[in-house]
Formats: structure tokens, C-alpha cells, sequence
């Protein structure tokens, strides 16, 4: 047996080499999206509101236009997209385009009622959005004052309301569910007058409102 030791402690030595050689190179398992990574290989972004923004949402809701009197409503799509950048951690300022369409929508006046066909009406809008995200909760406030313009058509033309000022408010909630994505619903509300150059004098103001909900999706 003595003439076996060297033997023995060789065998033991190549035994644990190889072993901490195979714990060596195994393969490193990558951390999946929505996971926290390891903190080698951390992104400084990872689930915060830093650097460039996106956020489209569509939903559904409720307009409402009138007019010396008449007014056109009606179920609504809304929908919007907002494009820029964080200022600071959790304060997003955007360009953010958004609308509001009622497809064949209702006539009132004078306590009468009527529906259209092959018809739309439809506010559009542009301007500067600010947004603040409230974390770690990732709800966030935002507001957009800008450019609003009203739209309709029909089977025999479309015509469009003088450029005016509106503003839309938006009150959201999110989850991550990537390292830089997060969905979400967002409650809107809508404002916009507009001066209709069809009519025959100067009080022929358009004010328009709306509300909806929508699904969102944020890039952050």
C-alpha cells in the first residue's frame, strides 16, 4: 500500500483540477428580460426613466363637439404617440401627436336626434407633453398643451375647422415587462376650441371634448 500513496495523491490532485476546471466553464446562464441581470452586466438604464421615450397608446372613449346649439357625439377611437427624452430621472419631456374619431357619429339639436352613415368626425392635435412618472409605483401624469384642429367627412366631401388650442390630461399606470419596456392602461380627457370658417359669423365657435382609455406601451 505505501508503494500506492504517490499514486493516490496524484489521482486526488488530478480529480479536484478537473473539477474546478468543469465548474469553471460552465456555461453562464443569461438572465432573461423582466429578471434582475447580474451586476457585472447591469444596464444604468435598467427599468428607469432615463434617456430616449416613446409611448404609443389606442383605446376607446367618447366625444363631443358643439355649435351655436348642434352637436356631433359618438363613441370614439383615441389614440396617441409621445417622442423624446428624459430631462432628469422620471421627468419626460415629448412631442406627442394625438386624436380623437367618431365614426358616423350622432346629430343633436333642439332635443332632436340623429345618426349619420359613411361618416366621420375626428379632433386632431400636436404639441409639447410633459410627463412625470411617480416610482416606484411607475404611474405617471402627463399633460400636452398644443394645436388642435377638427375634421369631417363624408360621401360628399370633407372640410376642416380653423387651427385652435387644446390641451389633453392623462393619468396612467405601467409594469415592466423587459429591461427598458413597460405596458399599461392610461385614462385621457380632452380639450379643444375652434373657429368653423363655414360659418357666417365670427361666433361660430367648435368646442370639443373627449375621454377614453387606452392600453400603452413605453420605451424608456
Amino acid at each position: 500500500m505505501k508503494g500506492l500513496r504517490p499514486f493516490y495523491v496524484v489521482a486526488a490532485l488530478l480529480l479536484t483540477g478537473t473539477a474546478g476546471l468543469a465548474q469553471e466553464n460552465q456555461p453562464t446562464q443569461p438572465y432573461q428580460p423582466g429578471q434582475q441581470a447580474p451586476g457585472a452586466f447591469r444596464d444604468a438604464t435598467y427599468r428607469r426613466h432615463l434617456g430616449f421615450y416613446i409611448r404609443p397608446d389606442l383605446g376607446f372613449g367618447y366625444m363631443n363637439s358643439d355649435e351655436n346649439g348642434v352637436s356631433l357625439h359618438g363613441l370614439a377611437v383615441v389614440s396617441g404617440v409621445a417622442i423624446g427624452g428624459a430631462l432628469q430621472e422620471n421627468s419626460i419631456l415629448a412631442a406627442h401627436f394625438f386624436n380623437a374619431t367618431i365614426y358616423n357619429p350622432t346629430v343633436s339639436s333642439g332635443g332632436f336626434s340623429s345618426s349619420t352613415s359613411d361618416s366621420s368626425w375626428a379632433m386632431f392635435g400636436f404639441g409639447p407633453q410633459y410627463t412625470y412618472y411617480f416610482m416606484p409605483s411607475n404611474m405617471y401624469l402627463s399633460t400636452t398643451l398644443g394645436l388642435t384642429r377638427m375634421h369631417s367627412s363624408t360621401n360628399s366631401g370633407s372640410g376642416d375647422s380653423d387651427w385652435g388650442f387644446g390641451m389633453r390630461l392623462s393619468l396612467g399606470k405601467e409594469w415592466w415587462v423587459g429591461d427598458h419596456w413597460g405596458l399599461g392602461a392610461v385614462g385621457h380627457f380632452g380639450l379643444s376650441t375652434n373657429q368653423d370658417p363655414t360659418g357666417s359669423n365670427s361666433s361660430n365657435t367648435l368646442t370639443s371634448w373627449n375621454f377614453g382609455v387606452a392600453f400603452s406601451a413605453t420605451y424608456n
